[in-house]
């Protein structure tokens, strides 16, 4: 299939899903039910698409879309349930996500000002396997967030599957100035941001999280599951940053853009790290 038609069948199943399902308002919409058809063809195994054309396919998408089109458009049998797909996908991913942050919260009761938006964003690689992008994961934040209620939470009945997510979490958590420290590491090397889109590697986070590991100065108690917890967080993150940049910039813009976006990361580490709190709990 050229890439012209494959263009043209996800403008057509962008169409139905917002004839369907929800009406896209917004750029940012339109690029998020983009991402989220492709990245389901991609896990059913129906498309294959290389990182670096995936955000092309949606910006050029995103750029041709009109809301007026989608009253008017004929939806066909297998675009229609196509879209029924990625819906019941997209929803099904939004409960795991949202009843997994009732666990958490019911469990292990953190206070109301916990950071929402960051704990969500930490859950959704631990339910999805796949690579989501940044208009993905925006979105489903937003939906989540939309949707969470306290009170709801500490009285919903909870299943053991959200249970058993939740107490990984909790235990996630406890390491997140760990995280956070292998990130910055990360994001120190300019090498590791310009690569492709999606092309940090597993064993490239786990080389660098040995590193710190294997630091003498360093006096831990991790076990390996946690260990690939934090591997697979930090993979999933880093690929969704670099996700961020349109194609349709100059590489001059995608390099300023990712340099934009460590730097804030960075700033929000100040203070320095120190490895007398690397342990210590959240607030």
């Amino acid at each position: 299939m050229s890439d012209i038609d494959t263009e043209q069948l996800l403008i057509e199943s962008v169409k139905a899903y917002a004839k369907k399902f929800e009406t896209l308002n917004s750029r940012e919409e339109v690029l998020a039910i983009a991402n989220s058809i492709l990245t389901f063809q991609q896990k059913q195994g129906t498309i294959a698409i290389a990182p670096e054309q995936f955000e092309t396919l949606s910006q050029q998408v995103a750029d041709r879309f009109k809301v007026e089109d989608v009253a008017t458009s004929i939806v066909e049998s297998s675009t229609d349930a196509l879209v029924q797909n990625v819906n019941q996908w997209r929803q099904t991913l939004e409960n795991q996500v949202l009843n997994t942050l009732s666990a958490y919260v019911q469990k292990f009761q953190p206070n109301q000002n916990l950071d929402l938006p960051e704990t969500i964003l930490s859950i959704i690689p631990m339910v999805e396997n796949a690579q989501l992008r940044k208009s993905e994961v925006n979105s489903l934040i937003q939906r989540v967030s939309s949707k969470f209620d306290w009170q709801n939470a500490l009285t919903q009945v909870i299943g053991s599957d959200a249970s058993a997510i939740a107490q990984n979490l909790a235990k996630l958590l406890q390491y997140k100035h760990l995280e956070d420290l292998l990130k910055e590491n990360l994001f120190s090397d300019r090498n590791l941001l310009n690569q492709p889109i999606e092309s940090t590697a597993e064993s490239l986070v786990n080389n660098e999280l040995a590193k710190i590991l294997g630091d003498r100065k360093v006096k831990f108690d991790i076990d390996i599951d946690t260990q690939q917890l934090i591997v697979k967080q930090v993979t999933f993150k880093l690929n969704m940053m670099q996700s961020s940049a349109a194609p349709s910039k100059s590489n001059a813009e995608i390099a300023k853009q990712l340099d934009d976006e460590t730097n804030n990361f960075m700033a929000s580490r100040k203070p320095k790290l120190d490895f007398g709190n690397l342990f210590q709990p959240p607030n």
